[in-house]
């Protein structure tokens, strides 16, 4: 035996009102909350570009010492690339050693960029972004004239939110975040 079941004019159930009221509040929660998560989706880009511009600044150093080679860093703050060089010296040029990286431009625009001059800078750090960062064959950064520097740093920036990746004297990488005017170490 199968029973049947037929609605009848009084069972519970949505009307149609009840169902456009549903929709309309999550149409609204769908338009405030769509831009909330793209700012942070943006904000987490910068982040992504600021550690990524580190690991590749990392990787110099260990190339740099461990081949006892010198590597550099180039930055071409205009169009926002950068790319890890090794010292050809057959030739007395450093050469690309990998594909040219960019920083992010998702999320329509993301709006990442290098800076070339930062208005507040951590602390001893020159407010100017470097062109280039060279590390000699011991993996210590230097200047032309291959004499060991700290004045190296490159500065990314998305409407007010700032990052700098510095290395110090004996080639250690650090990334900073500009927190309403104050520097911190992440």
């Amino acid at each position: 035996m199968t029973k049947e079941t037929v609605k009848k004019p009084g069972d519970p159930g949505f009307s149609l009102v009840e169902i456009l009221i549903v929709l309309a509040l999550a149409a609204a929660l769908a338009a405030i909350s769509i831009p909330i998560i793209s700012s942070s989706l943006r904000n987490m880009q910068l982040a992504a570009d600021a550690q990524n511009i580190s690991s590749t600044l990392s990787a110099a150093r260990l190339k740099a010492k461990s081949t006892m080679t010198p590597y550099r860093i180039s930055f071409d703050l205009g169009s926002n690339r950068w790319s890890l060089e090794k010292f050809n010296p057959n030739n007395g040029q450093f050469e690309l050693e990998q594909a040219v990286n960019q920083l992010s431009s998702g999320l329509a625009g993301s709006g990442i960029r290098f800076m070339e001059k930062s208005e507040s800078h951590p602390g001893i750090f020159p407010s100017e972004s470097s062109g280039t960062i060279t590390f000699n064959t011991r993996g210590i950064p230097v200047d032309i004239n291959n004499t060991p520097t700290s004045n190296n740093i490159v500065y990314i920036s998305k409407s007010g939110s700032d990052y700098a990746i510095s290395t110090t004297l004996t080639g250690n990488v650090q990334v900073w975040k500009n927190n309403k005017g104050r520097w911190e170490a992440q």
